[in-house]
């Protein structure tokens, strides 16, 4: 199933002295992008969030919000490092005194020196909480890239369909080209009273006809479009995929339009490149 890299996501858990909510937020992206907000208090917590995703998403900019409340408090609002301040403390005191300063550290000092660093056995008691609102609030955001993800697929096919309706037009015209070009060059040398010699006149038609024959382009086309369509059906993520075959797709129009010299293939020829640049604007919201 295509999957857009569009979507949201929410989901909200309590458990124990935990309220955890997590809010989900996913854009279009070359790569896979992740930021995290709200989690200031609890760096020790990102890698592991960070992990969690890439499990999930496999490209897109996905923004998580995650909102923490406390629902009883144990204990002191927040508990230092004594260990790691009483070290520091030690320390400007023999360098104090290595100086020769008669000043005694203050626990001022000892801040600025970093010492008072918050002790964060809290993370492991918040993170299985976290954990499942992540992973619900991931789950929700699935559903919605998936949904998006089936109307674009059916935006894309509708795509793919008028570019093979149009391959289809040039392909008809292509034996007419030949001979309206045939009957044109024919004129010509009737206006100009030329006499040319029937031989001589059949291989330049045949020059002409081997300079306008655009079968490999029609091939290669045909074959990009039945490529992406099997994609769109795939259940990993097409995106790029789709993205190098709506380029390919392009060369092969633009050089059919060059070959071709037709003022009615023309014009299928511009439906053509109108339907590949409307498939590859869409494709760039496909994971």
């Amino acid at each position: 199933m295509t999957r857009s890299m569009t979507g949201f996501g929410a989901a909200t858990v309590e458990d124990g002295d935990w309220r955890t909510e997590v809010t989900i937020r996913t854009l279009n992206h070359r790569h896979l992008s992740i930021r995290i907000r709200s989690l200031n208090d609890h760096p020790s917590l990102l890698p592991r969030i960070e992990e969690r995703v890439k499990a999930t998403f496999a490209r897109g900019e996905v923004g998580i919000w995650v909102a923490i409340e406390r629902s009883v408090e144990e204990g002191p609002a927040c508990r230092f490092d004594r260990h790691l301040a009483r070290d520091i403390l030690n320390e400007l005191t023999s360098l104090s005194e290595e100086l020769g300063f008669e000043a005694t550290p203050t626990l001022e000092d000892v801040t600025r020196a970093g010492g008072l660093q918050p002790i964060q056995v809290e993370d492991e008691q918040l993170w299985p909480v976290l954990a499942r609102a992540l992973d619900e609030a991931m789950t929700n955001t699935t559903v919605s890239r998936d949904v998006e993800g089936k109307r674009l697929c059916e935006a894309l096919a509708v795509q793919l369909d008028q570019l093979g309706k149009s391959l289809d037009e040039v392909r008809a015209r292509v034996p007419e080209i030949v001979t309206a070009h045939r009957a044109s060059l024919s004129e010509r040398a009737k206006q100009l009273e030329l006499k040319l010699d029937p031989a001589r006149l059949e291989a330049e038609i045949a020059l002409l006809a081997e300079r306008l024959d655009v079968q490999e382009e029609m091939v290669r086309l045909d074959a990009h479009i039945a490529r992406a369509r099997d994609a769109l059906q795939s259940d990993q993520p097409v995106g790029k995929e789709l993205d190098f075959l709506s380029q390919e797709m392009l060369r092969e129009v633009n050089t059919l339009g060059a070959k071709a010299r037709d003022v009615e293939a023309g014009a299928h020829v511009v439906d053509m490149k109108l339907a590949v640049e409307r498939f590859r604007e869409q494709v760039q919201n496909v994971e």
